[in-house]
């Protein structure tokens, strides 16, 4: 006499009915293996933190209203003004956009009049950036309202935990091997 074997679900895997054939597991057995992983979306740091970057977006709008800037384009015109003519390729690493991102908010400022393109006179090569005087004073003129949006992004933290908070991102960011400092 065969004893039939209940089925049993392993991590990954589809369940075997007694003929053999392959059955998909329960709700129940996907529940359990689930709660097995320990995943959980809300508490995942990832998800965290693109809640919090679409909070600091939202902020950057309302403070920004009625402007046609997005947080990329303005991080772009406050990084040429504090550093002068650089380069397309370190404006991309100064800011940590890609060079596909950094050439759209290029061609968008082009596009304003806010910055001016030219090839670099030592290296051919290279595109430099600069603020036109229109982009020097459309920039001065809005970074009060850009650290305004820092400050409704931190509001809800005390002054301690906002600086804490900044002090845990910038030592994961400064591990990040992307970073061009190889994780150092």
């Amino acid at each position: 006499m065969t004893t039939e074997k209940k089925p049993q679900s392993k991590k990954g895997a589809t369940l075997k009915t007694p003929s053999g054939n392959a059955a998909s597991p329960s709700r129940e057995q996907v529940l359990q293996q689930y709660a097995e992983t320990g995943y959980e979306l809300d508490r995942h740091p990832a998800h965290v933190i693109r809640r919090a970057h679409q909070r600091a977006t939202l902020r950057f709008q309302q403070v920004m209203a009625g402007e046609d800037l997005s947080p990329t384009q303005f991080a772009a015109l406050a990084t040429i003004l504090k550093h002068g003519e650089v380069s397309q390729n370190h404006l991309g690493r100064l800011t940590a956009m890609d060079p596909s991102t950094i050439s759209i908010v290029m061609r968008k400022l082009l596009k304003h009049g806010l910055i001016t393109r030219s090839a670099s006179e030592t290296d051919q090569r290279l595109t430099m950036i600069a603020l036109t005087s229109k982009g020097t004073d459309y920039t001065l003129e809005r970074l009060e309202r850009s650290v305004e949006v820092g400050r409704r992004f931190l509001s809800p933290l005390s002054p301690a935990e906002q600086a804490t908070l900044l002090r845990l991102l910038q030592r994961i960011n400064d591990d990040d091997p992307s970073n061009g400092d190889g994780g150092k």
